[in-house]
């Protein structure tokens, strides 16, 4: 967060007057806003088969395996995240619903259980790849494939998550 609090306390005589006011442009971006970072506010959509991801994620790792990854929450279909502009592979997670934890002494109200359903294709075997660039600034997936049936064999921390909620 920015505030003045960041340039301390700056005085101004005739010997130093060139460098303060040097110090002050040098220092204005921060004052301004932050956002001399060269990022890109990324506003996008995510679909699966044509219907919006209600509850799911959506990550942004750079080619190269340099610089930062950027992620946000995917809800209603609709995220938004900053990144820095360059290539990047997307991977896609969404979860729905496929029970609810029968009650217990400790856990009196039935908790739902989640199950990843869009395939390794778009998340941890993902190949998609994106051009993130300033002069366009959305990310719209419109992802399409078979959906993960629960039927089907999960990995042994999906199982043990799922013994953990309540489900078999």
């Amino acid at each position: 967060m920015c505030s003045l609090y960041q340039w301390g306390t700056l005085s101004v005589t005739k010997t130093n007057g060139l460098w303060s006011a040097l110090l002050i442009v040098a220092l204005a971006p921060m004052a301004i806003g932050c956002d001399s970072d060269g990022k890109v506010h990324i506003e996008g959509t995510a679909t699966w088969n044509g219907t919006p991801i209600e509850n799911g994620y959506v990550e942004l790792q750079p080619l190269n395996g340099e610089g930062q990854f950027a992620s946000a929450e995917i809800a209603d279909g609709k995220f938004t995240l900053s990144t820095l502009p360059g290539s990047r592979r997307v991977k896609v997670t969404a979860q729905k619903k496929i029970g609810e934890t029968a009650p217990t002494e400790r856990i009196p109200e039935p908790e739902p259980i989640m199950f990843q359903f869009i395939p390794p294709e778009f998340n941890s075997e993902s190949t998609l790849e994106m051009k993130i660039s300033e002069s366009d600034p959305t990310l719209n997936l419109d992802l399409k494939g078979n959906e993960l049936q629960s039927s089907q064999k999960l990995d042994a921390a999906a199982q043990q998550r799922k013994r953990a909620q309540g489900g078999t």
